[in-house]
């Protein structure tokens, strides 16, 4: 279980998170939506340690983390596949997925169950990673960031700049992980959140201002909020 507790987080002088509580548990796709600005991706580099959090604690199966660098988090048992998904484009297939076993010092090799998962990257595994579709590098991203196992998988906008089909490709491996981790998604496609998720965040001005089942939120607030 990933939980921030009352957490803060800074860009230079300025608070950009104020208070924020959440919790993501295995067994459970939990969302984190806001608009543009809202403070999404902020909380997802808070969480890897990328900016500065000066109160509060966060923290990964009940120990604390907030003091560990970014590394030591990774090793700890987050994935992370940012905004932009960042592959490395030259690099082939094969190449990408075991970087991912940095996590665990390189150890190990690439497991079937990847290829079951994802099966369209076993027929690409000699092709260089910038010749892929942004829905193919999309699936290529989350199966890197889950080769080790990790204890949570933090995805950041995982639908953006992908067709609607491989969305929904997207989707049901999501909907498949969350039972071996917890899954942690940014989004702003409400859609695709109403249709996944078993838990939301709603994120303004760096605040938490609404949690709940999807089903349960209040609609009208909650399409208010997006198209603000």
């Amino acid at each position: 279980m990933l939980k921030l507790k009352d957490l803060d987080a800074t860009y230079g002088e300025g608070m950009v998170l104020r208070k924020v509580n959440l919790e993501a548990l295995k067994g459970r796709v939990t969302c984190l939506v806001g608009r543009n600005g809202a403070g999404k991706t902020t909380t997802m580099r808070a969480i890897m340690g990328l900016i500065k959090t000066p109160s509060g604690d966060i923290e990964l199966d009940g120990k604390s983390i907030i003091k560990e660098p970014t590394y030591t988090r990774a090793k700890s048992g987050i994935g992370y596949v940012p905004q932009g998904r960042e592959i490395f484009p030259q690099l082939t297939v094969e190449e990408n997925l075991l970087l991912g076993l940095e996590a665990v010092d390189g150890k190990g090799k690439i497991p079937d169950s990847i290829f079951e998962t994802f099966p369209i990257l076993k027929e690409f595994l000699k092709r260089k990673g910038g010749d892929l579709s942004g829905g193919q590098q999309q699936q290529l991203a989350i199966a890197r960031a889950v080769i080790a196992n990790p204890k949570v998988l933090i995805l950041d906008e995982p639908t953006e700049g992908i067709q609607p089909s491989i969305i929904q490709e997207i989707g049901r491996v999501i909907t498949r992980l969350k039972s071996d981790m917890a899954v942690l998604i940014v989004e702003q496609y409400l859609e695709f959140v109403l249709e996944i998720a078993d838990y939301c965040y709603v994120i303004e001005n760096g605040r938490i201002i609404m949690n709940g089942e999807p089903d349960k939120l209040d609609q009208e607030k909650l399409q208010a909020t997006m198209s603000l």
